[in-house]
């Protein structure tokens, strides 16, 4: 008889450390996603994970999300102490499990982690892409940008520019949007109180960041940094309301109505079938080890009496072989497991 009832493990989990194995198994899905005009330096996150408080205004936050046992994305974050902001810069699932069974559940638990530990936050934000199919969208973007306008994330109808991911990289430095929310749902926002998020994120977010990875070019970036800001400054002095809209927004540009569009595509469904237990491997796996130690002892019992030798004598032997031999099998098995 079929077991009626069918369960799965959601959950995340904070990487303090680049000594964790599951981070680098995360990290491999975050360079397999992201493109490269939105993608930070891997070596860069390894050096944030181990430097979380690296900087006094900003606390990094990295995570793994699991389903089952399985690592099927990454978060990468910060809180901005002076605006009281949580800057989700990215929000990555794995190929396969982009589904909207999977993606709410798993950001529900990034929420509940920052409730649970005390963030004192007023705003959420996060960076999308503006770009159209042909100045090489990425699915990623468009992904969070259809999964969080679900979670109460609104648009802000207001000129936002993604500073340079480095100095030298000059393909990441383009138009974006901002998304925000609030503990409450909010449909306009104040140009200072957007003002003062963006420039906590420049300053305290970007700056910090390549300030500490590339302080050689500390003060060629920071120029570049306050350009941005001032762009965005005098864009919103032309706009004649105190209040910015917050906007579920629909695709503006054609490319929207194309039939490869990424907002064409299904996010609905199951998850995945996952691989087979561990559990169920080592339950074979652990008498195949004591088997096998056996028996090779065994032989060698055997061969001594053909070559006329009393094997009673070399008993501390056999259980040096046996020890020696399950060490074997074991290691043979944990490898296999990290592989897999």
């Amino acid at each position: 008889m079929m077991d009626n009832c069918l369960t799965v493990d959601f959950s995340i989990r904070r990487f303090t450390s680049t000594r964790d194995k599951d981070f680098t198994k995360a990290l491999i899905i975050y360079n397999a996603t992201i493109p490269v005009d939105t993608k930070t330096s891997s070596s860069e996150i390894i050096y944030h994970v181990d430097h979380a408080k690296a900087s006094t205004k900003r606390e990094m936050y990295f995570f793994g999300l699991f389903v089952e046992d399985l690592v099927v994305g990454f978060v990468e974050a910060g809180y901005l102490f002076t605006t009281k902001t949580i800057i989700i810069d990215y929000i990555v699932l794995k190929e396969g499990y982009r589904l909207n069974s999977i993606f709410y559940p798993l950001f529900s638990l990034v929420q509940k982690y920052f409730a649970e530990h005390l963030i004192d936050y007023d705003f959420i934000a996060t960076e999308v892409s503006t770009k159209c199919l042909e100045e090489s969208v990425d699915t990623e973007s468009f992904f969070s940008r259809k999964m969080l306008q679900l979670e109460d994330f609104r648009i802000v109808d207001a000129l936002y520019r993604q500073p340079r991911l480095g100095i030298g990289n000059v393909e990441s430095n383009f138009d974006f949007q901002l998304m925000i929310r609030s503990a409450q749902s909010i449909s306009t926002i104040k140009k200072q109180t957007y003002l003062a998020i963006v420039k906590d994120i420049f300053f305290e977010h970007y700056y910090s960041w390549y300030d500490i990875t590339d302080h050689e070019h500390s003060k060629q970036y920071i120029d570049h940094i306050k350009n941005e800001y001032q762009q965005i400054e005098a864009a919103l002095e032309k706009t004649p309301s105190d209040n910015l809209q917050l906007v579920i927004q629909a695709p503006l540009c054609a490319y929207y109505k194309a039939p490869d569009c990424h907002f064409n595509s299904s996010t609905a469904g199951y998850i995945p079938d996952q691989k087979p237990k561990r559990k169920a491997i080592l339950f074979i796996g652990v008498p195949i080890i004591v088997v096998c130690a056996f028996a090779l002892s065994l032989l060698i019992y055997y061969m001594l009496g053909k070559i006329g030798i009393q094997p009673d004598k070399f008993s501390g032997l056999f259980a040096a072989i046996t020890a020696i031999c399950t060490g074997i099998f074991t290691l043979v098995f944990s490898v296999i497991f990290k592989k897999s």
